[in-house]
């Protein structure tokens, strides 16, 4: 027993082996493999033979009748040879075939009656050939035919009857041809078709009604074309689609309501695409939209409520579009299952504070190779998902310091390539980076000042309060954001103006040099400027810290300044104009002079009272003298 069972498998194998021809491999299942000097149909054994695959032969010529003694043969692969000739009857005699490959060869024409027998046959691949033209009779006896595949041939033209009889066809592939337009009634007997795949074709127009008969149709290609405009409702008729390509064409303007009546759609795309604008009706209800690529454009904005019909959208890529400056304020109102949102490398220099607010499941944001200069504090405040984050190559200066407190969730920020301004302004966030060092992904340096000169690549999380001179005031207060600046004036001299206008950039007040110069070289070294250094010149000597002129010059002044003057001094007290503490520091002052004019007030009242008793006092303090002076005289004139 145990002899036959190891017997039987070598006896088959020798008898594949026999009828198996030089070059080609045969297995049990019934498939031969041929590979190499071959220039005929090898002989293989027709009662085994199920499938056929010959490769890189030397086969230029099918003749007449070639696989008729191939009574079981199903499937028949001739491909990446040198085959430029097929015989009008070359597949006669095989009614049986359910599939014909012969992809990558070197056909240019087909007989018109050569496929007629094969009534049965299911999938037909005609691919990366050199074909011209088709006849309309090449594909009538295929009736049952599934898949039809005539990409990467040169076809210039296609009769409004050739796809006729294929009534049971699911996926055509016309890609990459040469196509310049298409019979209107081309698709019209293709009812069932799923797939229909018409990219990287010369496609100028398409006519109105095309696909109007395929209700079928899931997936429908026409990027890589030069298609200039469509018409109105073309896709109107497409009920079942789920992916739509129109990118890669010459679309300046599509008309309104185009995407309209297609609910089950899942992908568009757009991009590269020299669109200067999109109409405000344009895409219809699209509640299973996953995937909008809409970059590579001409596009300076987009319509508010382009995304407002997309409330399942994960995936948008609204980037590359070198002139998009402007986004609207509720863009991105209606995606609440956002994960991923693309505006890198556009034009965009600010953005609206609420932009973001109604992404609460966004986790990706590329912002990076843009042109913002700022962002607003509460820009991210209810991203509290966002993991990623990439806010590179802008040109932002400053950034408020709490402005990631909401993202709880950042794993990975970008901050390198912006032109970060290190003055007492940049602390915040120097801070912030300097506490999350995990979360930089950028190198060492990456996040490094751009100005001032003398700390350029500076990086911003070594940063200290001592190398900004800040925090050091002349009259030091329980808030060490006030900054006190004192400057003394001779009694000769004219003071400055008690206040100064938040609205003006620079603030100057005019010195005469005191007395003592060593005095006033010591007071002007403890100046604390809320943003760029205070110079002051003093006569001809000039001290080792500063430079000295005859004025004190505020650049970028704080909003609020208050000047006292004590001792021949002028004391201005600055709170700075932004930050979290410059609202409570205004409070503080306006509570501090309340105070102060209620305490002048009451003391005022206290004196009145003292007064008032103390001139009782001496009323009463006189009355008893005058009666001791009676009862002494009294007193006198007893005795």
């Amino acid at each position: 027993m145990w002899f036959t069972f190891i017997l039987l498998p070598l006896l088959s194998q020798f008898t594949l082996s026999a009828h198996c021809p030089s070059g080609c491999a045969c297995n049990v299942k019934g498939a031969a493999k041929c590979i190499g000097d071959i220039s005929d149909i090898p002989p293989l054994d027709p009662k085994t033979t199920f499938l056929l695959l010959l490769k890189d032969t030397n086969i230029k010529v099918l003749k007449d009748r070639s696989f008729q003694s191939f009574s079981l043969l199903l499937r028949v692969m001739i491909t990446h040879s040198a085959i430029d000739t097929i015989q009008p009857e070359a597949f006669h005699g095989a009614p049986q075939f359910r599939s014909i490959k012969l992809s990558s060869n070197a056909l240019s024409v087909f007989p018109p009656k050569v496929f007629s027998e094969q009534s049965n046959l299911e999938q037909l691949q005609l691919d990366d050939n050199q074909i011209v033209s088709i006849s309309s009779e090449l594909f009538e006896g295929l009736v049952n035919l599934k898949e039809l595949d005539l990409s990467k041939n040169r076809i210039s033209q296609l009769d409004a009857n050739v796809f006729q009889n294929l009534t049971e066809l699911i996926y055509l592939n016309l890609a990459g041809n040469q196509l310049r337009n298409l019979p209107k009634t081309l698709f019209h007997n293709l009812r069932q078709l799923e797939t229909l795949v018409l990219s990287s074709n010369q496609l100028e127009t398409l006519e109105s009604g095309s696909f109007d008969h395929l209700s079928n149709l899931c997936f429908l290609s026409l990027q890589k074309n030069l298609i200039q405009e469509i018409p109105p409702r073309l896709f109107w008729h497409l009920p079942s689609l789920l992916k739509l390509s129109m990118s890669g064409n010459r679309l300046q303007y599509i008309p309104d309501e185009s995407f309209y009546y297609l609910p089950n759609l899942t992908m568009l795309t757009l991009f590269k695409n020299p669109l200067i604008s999109l109409p405000d009706q344009l895409i219809g209800n699209m509640p299973g939209l996953q995937e909008l690529y809409l970059y590579n454009t001409s596009l300076v904005t987009v319509p508010w409520n382009l995304f407002a019909n997309m409330t399942n959208l994960r995936f948008l890529n609204l980037h590359l579009n070198d002139k998009l400056s402007f986004l609207p304020k509720d863009l991105f109102c209606c995606l609440p299952n956002l994960n991923k949102l693309s505006l890198k490398h556009n034009n965009l220099r600010t953005l609206e504070a609420d932009l973001f607010s109604n992404l609460t499941s966004l986790q990706i944001l590329m912002l990076n190779d843009n042109k913002l200069e700022s962002l607003p504090e509460t820009i991210f405040s209810n991203t509290s998902r966002l993991e990623i984050l990439d806010l590179s190559r802008n040109h932002l200066k400053y950034l408020p310091g709490d402005v990631f407190t909401h993202t709880r969730a950042l794993n990975v920020l970008s901050l390198s390539g912006n032109t970060w301004k290190c003055d007492c302004s940049i602390m915040g966030i120097a801070e912030w980076i300097r506490d999350n060092p995990r979360l930089i992904n950028d190198s060492e340096k990456g996040v490094a000042c751009y100005e001032p000169y003398h700390l350029q690549n500076h990086s911003l999380q070594t940063l200290t309060h001592a190398e900004l001179k800040c925090g050091q005031v002349v009259f030091q207060t329980m808030i060490m954001t006030t900054s006190i600046i004192a400057t003394q004036f001779p009694a000769t001299s004219t003071p400055p103006p008690s206040t100064a206008s938040s609205t003006k950039a620079r603030t100057t007040a005019t010195l005469t040099t005191p007395s003592s110069t060593s005095t006033f070289a010591t007071t002007a070294s403890r100046f604390s400027p809320t943003s760029d250094p205070i110079y002051i010149k003093q006569g001809n000597d000039y001290s080792n810290d500063l430079a000295f002129y005859e004025k004190i010059v505020l650049d970028n002044g704080p909003e609020i300044v208050h000047n006292n003057h004590y001792g021949g001094w002028v004391y201005l007290w600055t709170v700075p104009s932004t930050g979290p503490l410059s609202g409570f520091m205004t409070a503080l002052y306006i509570v501090l002079l309340v105070t102060g004019v209620v305490l002048v007030m009451a003391t005022w009242y206290a004196l009145y009272r003292l007064h008032k008793v103390m001139w009782l006092l001496q009323k009463v303090t006189m009355g008893d003298k005058r009666i001791m002076a009676r009862r002494v005289r009294s007193f006198k004139v007893k005795l």
